[in-house]
């Protein structure tokens, strides 16, 4: 029920993509010249909003090429959002560079739709059979059925056996059916490309191949993943969502740990700080109201 939950706030929020409100710093015709060629991604002072919810406040993505990038934070925060807009293009990113989303949420409503359309066709609403055809061929297109050795490479390493490489992608269960879309994503090799838990459905040895597999991606991707040790492995760079806002940081995901954990202590030793000379102003004799403006007044050290 939980799993169903969740599912269901997902095509939600999908489906109320649209009602996001975006802002984001606008580019120069010199800057916009420079951006056509570029193979890093630089989308500065955005902000997200939805329903008068803020999900990201006046923050900045920096994205460099042939880095391997894992986005960390809270459930529920924004982590889709971003990964929606991004694949959406709604951020200002380089035309050059082809964007992929490989994640369950986009097969599922893909699955969706050709359940409905197999549903209206029965029916014989009028118009359908037509759709329901370019949906199956979309679906055969997502199996990457092809004899290519690449691509047998890919779905061996994730769990596919040769007898069921053969098998129409509708004969498998909803679990296999999502290695299939990692699978296609896989196969393109965009040059960024958008992976959202991507081990979620895979047994141990097909977790152990992706996480090799990813070590030696030569282009550029950004994941969400909830198991450290295939952060730890396939990662360069950490981006960290908190407080409405993206911080970065080298290394892998162990790394990552160590410094945010000094940079809580730092943050904890200044509030500290903090605290006391406003209880040291207040002794003095100073209301409330003035010992803080005074506290913040002074100059840091």
């Amino acid at each position: 029920m939980k799993k169903l939950k969740l599912f269901e706030e997902q095509l939600d929020a999908l489906k109320a993509e649209d009602q996001f409100t975006l802002s984001q710093a606008d580019k120069s015709s010199k800057s916009c010249n420079l951006l056509d060629n570029a193979l890093d991604i630089k989308v500065e002072n955005f902000s997200i909003s939805a329903r008068g919810k803020d999900w990201f406040v006046n923050t900045s993505l920096i994205i460099a090429n042939q880095r391997r990038y894992g986005l960390v934070g809270p459930n529920g925060h924004g982590k889709t959002t971003l990964f929606n807009h991004m694949a959406q293009r709604k951020l200002n990113t380089p035309p050059n560079i082809d964007i992929l989303l490989g994640e369950q949420d986009e097969f599922l409503l893909t699955l969706e739709l050709e359940k409905k359309l197999s549903a209206d066709l029965e029916n014989r609403k009028a118009d359908t059979g037509t759709r329901l055809k370019e949906v199956s061929e979309e679906m055969k297109a997502i199996r990457v059925h092809s004899t290519e050795p690449k691509a047998r490479r890919i779905l061996a390493g994730l769990g596919f056996t040769k007898e069921m490489q053969e098998r129409p992608t509708k004969h498998f269960s909803g679990g296999w059916r999502m290695r299939v879309f990692l699978a296609r994503a896989l196969f393109l090799q965009p040059t960024f490309l958008l992976l959202d838990e991507p081990t979620n459905h895979l047994h141990l040895n097909a977790v152990i191949w992706l996480d090799n597999y990813l070590q030696n991606w030569k282009k550029t991707f950004l994941i969400v993943s909830y198991d450290q040790s295939f952060l730890d492995n396939v990662c360069t760079d950490i981006i960290h969502l908190d407080m409405q806002k993206l911080f970065f940081y080298k290394g892998n995901y162990a790394s990552f740990k160590k410094m945010f954990k000094q940079k809580r202590k730092e943050q904890i030793k200044d509030y500290e700080k903090q605290e006391k000379r406003l209880r040291e102003l207040k002794a003095s004799g100073k209301s409330s109201k003035d010992a803080k403006k005074e506290e913040e007044a002074e100059p840091t050290a």
